[in-house]
C-alpha cells in the first residue's frame, strides 16, 4: 500500500473508530508507529 492510500485508509479507520492508538493503526497497516505519526503529521501541515 502506498503512502497516499494508507493515509486515506487511516482517515477512514479513524472515522470508524475515533479512539484508535498509533500502535493499533500500525498493526492494522503493518507499518511502524513512527510511520503512523509521520502520516498523521502531514494532515496538520496541510
Amino acid at each position: 500500500m502506498n503512502k497516499t492510500d494508507r493515509m486515506l485508509a487511516i482517515v477512514l479507520e479513524l472515522q470508524r473508530k475515533p479512539m484508535l492508538r498509533a500502535e493499533d493503526l500500525a498493526a492494522v497497516f503493518e507499518v511502524s508507529v513512527r510511520t503512523i505519526y509521520r502520516d498523521i503529521q502531514v494532515f496538520y501541515r496541510g
